[in-house]
């Protein structure tokens, strides 16, 4: 897999230079105003991209609220889901045979703010949130498990994924 994103990258870099030096010649015709197009002539930019809309474009964040997750540290629920690319967490708290009552509201737990995916999992006390990251980068946050659950949680990133 890896091999494969090289060989891609390679091949956008390709393509980025040469649709720069396209952009270039004709960014040489026009003046930049008009064309809309900052080049500087004859120097085609992979990693800064002189070109914008010839560049790769960042991973859009999703909007909105999805991916709920649970996890349970009895007698409490914690309910996790991303919005906006932030985790928020619901602390619940589970009483058979009375209805889960939530225990204050849904809080942001901290961490990184392009979240696209997050899972919980709990042990000894400690709620864990997982996220991964629009950009691909994983990062485990810690925080105590308390009602409501103690914010912000305290976040570390992970070796990069394969």
């Amino acid at each position: 897999m890896k091999e494969k994103c090289r060989v891609a990258a390679s091949l956008a870099a390709a393509v980025v230079m040469t649709c720069a030096g396209v952009g270039t010649a004709h960014a040489a015709k026009q003046p930049a105003a008009a064309n809309g197009m900052t080049t500087r002539v004859g120097i085609a930019s992979v990693g800064g991209c002189e070109n914008g809309h010839d560049c790769p474009k960042p991973t859009p964040v999703p909007t909105g609220c999805f991916d709920i997750d649970s996890a349970v540290q009895d007698p409490d629920k914690y309910l996790s889901v991303v919005c906006d690319g932030r985790v928020y967490v619901l602390t619940v708290r589970e009483a058979p045979p009375s209805a889960p009552q939530p225990v204050g509201d849904w809080q942001f737990v901290g961490g990184p703010t392009n979240v696209v995916d997050a899972t919980l999992s709990t042990r000894a006390n400690e709620v864990y949130v997982s996220v991964l990251t629009a950009t691909g980068t994983v990062f485990q946050g810690v925080c105590t498990a308390t009602e409501p659950l103690t914010v912000p949680c305290t976040f570390t990133q992970m070796p990069t994924p394969p």
